[in-house]
């Protein structure tokens, strides 16, 4: 295995790609208005209340002079504040694109802010450290995405740095004042080599904490990011052994229903067959009428009997596995089964299959049958040197949308409401059963099939599959 393959392989182990709309405004809803709006209104009232109430910060020589800009920073950061809460009252109202930006920039805003707390109030010595830690695991549950996820914690952990950098700027001129005590007391060069061996120790101690701190940080950051990942795949197979067990039963209980039908018409249809059969060998020549009429019973009887057994073969949907499948590998594997290689069909495709496709909870053989009978429809509709054109789309409300439009010449529109009416065909050699079957598989997993074609423009049939069958 290359290079290549085995960094493609890590970043698919460490991905995660199951977050839905409906999970991101639940997690946004609980982090950022439940949780979030209560928790931030405690904070900023104790905040401004230190600020503006108390002399908790008078007193320290450099923040006499930064208090009062402090303090308008504060009220518009307040203001900022107020207007994400009146926001996020409304937040059913709003797209999740929208929420999601808000999001965004308020937790930008947040990180900036509680960096500059960190200056305030001490910098390496402040304990308001460990509200990144709080900031972090809040973006992690607030944005899932995972690129913009670890970007903004990144970017808080950054904030915390710069914070720091400047706290040290800042103190250092200040203590920078004691240091030139030596320039008025000469007889201190005692002194003022023990206080250089003390500031020497000092900063290597506060280097090691500042590195030890960032990296707990950026650990912090990655961890919460492998938990999500862990959280969302363990969802992911709770969902899909739930879709299998109920699709599963859904099978079973179609299949043992269609038996039992069958079952209980075949033998009324079978002494109705024997009856007639012997009425026919007591009968005479002279008796042709009643003979043609014995003859037409029986044959009816025969065109009963084969519908049961079609009927029956339903009871072999409970034989089949239900299989989690990824959509366009069984796309690309139908496409090659109607359209051989060595055949050479003289047609051209284009294909525009998402890569972002949930997968389908089903048998693989009813998802082939469904996708080859309508290829080849398309094929065989399809003169040389036409197009056909296939696309497969996620759609909202967790569907898969699959489209085929063939280069043909159209079905009559008194004809299209008739095609997936069993053995009826507008084909000279066709059985009338391909897309009667298609329709029949469709529905059996809660899918639709319609069609959209006019005279001279081709025809175009479009399923809809639900991913998820609650």
């Amino acid at each position: 295995m290359s290079v290549i393959e085995n960094i493609k392989r890590f970043f698919e182990l460490v991905s995660t790609s199951s977050i839905d709309p409906d999970e991101r405004y639940a997690r946004l809803k609980l982090m950022e208005r439940d949780l979030g709006v209560p928790i931030k209104v405690f904070v900023l009232a104790i905040t401004g209340y230190i600020l503006f109430c108390t002399d908790e910060f008078k007193g320290t020589q450099w923040l006499d002079v930064a208090l009062e800009p402090v303090q308008e920073f504060f009220i518009g950061y307040v203001l900022v504040n107020v207007g994400a809460v009146v926001f996020l009252l409304f937040f059913n109202r709003w797209p999740l694109r929208v929420v999601h930006w808000v999001t965004l920039v308020m937790t930008f805003v947040d990180a900036m802010v509680v960096s500059a707390l960190v200056v305030i109030t001490g910098g390496l010595e402040s304990m308001v450290y460990y509200v990144f830690v709080v900031l972090i695991i809040r973006n992690t549950i607030s944005i899932p995405i995972p690129a913009t996820q670890i970007s903004i914690n990144l970017l808080t952990t950054a904030g915390y740095a710069a914070a720091i950098f400047i706290w040290k700027g800042w103190f250092s001129q200040v203590t920078g004042l004691d240091n030139n005590l030596s320039e008025v007391f000469p007889d201190a060069a005692t002194v003022e080599v023990v206080s250089q061996a003390n500031a020497l120790a000092q900063d290597q101690y506060e280097s090691s904490l500042f590195m030890i701190r960032i990296f707990f940080l950026v650990l912090m950051t990655a961890l919460c990011y492998g938990v999500q990942v862990l959280f969302d795949r363990d969802q992911i197979s709770q969902r899909e052994l739930r879709e299998y067990t109920l699709r599963r039963e859904q099978l079973r209980s179609t299949g043992r229903l269609a038996a039992e039908i069958a079952h209980r018409l075949k033998n009324p249809l079978s002494i109705i067959n024997n009856a007639a059969f012997s009425m026919q060998r007591h009968l005479t020549g002279e008796n042709a009428r009643a003979i043609k009429q014995l003859n037409m019973i029986r044959s009816e009887v025969d065109r009963s009997d084969m519908i049961l057994t079609e009927l029956m073969g339903y009871a072999r949907l409970s034989e089949g596995r239900v299989e989690r499948l990824n959509v366009k590998d069984e796309m690309h594997s139908s496409i090659e089964n109607a359209f051989p290689a060595a055949s050479n069909f003289e047609i051209t495709i284009k294909q525009q299959i998402s890569d972002a496709l949930p997968p389908l909870m089903m048998q693989r053989a009813h998802l082939r049958e469904i996708l080859v009978n309508v290829l080849v429809n398309a094929r065989e509709a399809t003169s040389t040197g036409g197009v056909i054109k296939i696309s497969c789309q996620p759609l909202r409300n967790y569907m898969i949308e699959i489209r085929i439009k063939d280069g043909g010449v159209g079905v009559p529109k008194d004809k299209v409401t008739r095609i997936f009416e069993a053995y009826f065909t507008t084909k000279e050699k066709g059985t009338g059963l391909g897309l009667a079957i298609v329709k029949q598989n469709t529905e059996l997993y809660g899918g639709q099939i319609r069609v959209d074609s006019e005279l001279g423009t081709g025809t175009e049939f479009i399923l809809t599959f639900p991913t998820r069958a609650l």
